[in-house]
């Protein structure tokens, strides 16, 4: 399993927005327009009741928010590059730049754990975090998943 297989230039994006509802919209209407989920609504409704129960916040100044429906029929992740520093309403006066939207077939927790753990250990990793956040291409920010 690769990680840049859930993935394309496509689905990179670049948002100038600090607010967390705004930036999880967009996504997500990407995630529809990319083909990636049957319906936004459900979709959109499954993240922000997701994000209510328990903020997303990872630390590292990146937010991983997830929803697994049973019509989507396969893993997707849409990356986000914030140029605005956003509270993710974790509660620990931390900011987020970097979301990684992640979507998926209901039942498929392996998968989903996997592709979890190969974001963390690009997130965790310094270098390929800053080199991320400074990217101003999507060929540069999946340069950073090459090989994984």
């Amino acid at each position: 399993m690769r990680i840049i297989d859930y993935f394309s230039e496509d689905s990179v994006m670049f948002i100038n927005s600090e607010d967390k509802h705004e930036v999880l919209s967009l996504m997500v209407a990407q995630a529809a327009k990319l083909g990636f989920i049957p319906n936004e609504e459900e979709f959109k409704n499954s993240i922000f009741e997701r994000e209510s129960i328990m903020s997303t916040d990872m630390g590292w100044q990146v937010a991983i928010p997830h929803a697994k429906l049973d019509d989507i029929p396969k893993f997707f992740v849409i990356p986000a590059i914030l140029s605005k520093k956003s509270d993710w309403g974790a509660g620990n006066k931390q900011t987020v730049n970097l979301v990684f939207l992640i979507g998926g077939p209901a039942g498929s927790q392996t998968d989903y754990l996997k592709i979890l753990s190969k974001v963390t250990l690009v997130v965790r990793n310094a270098n390929r975090r800053k080199a991320i956040l400074k990217a101003k291409t999507a060929q540069e920010v999946l340069a950073q998943f090459a090989g994984l």
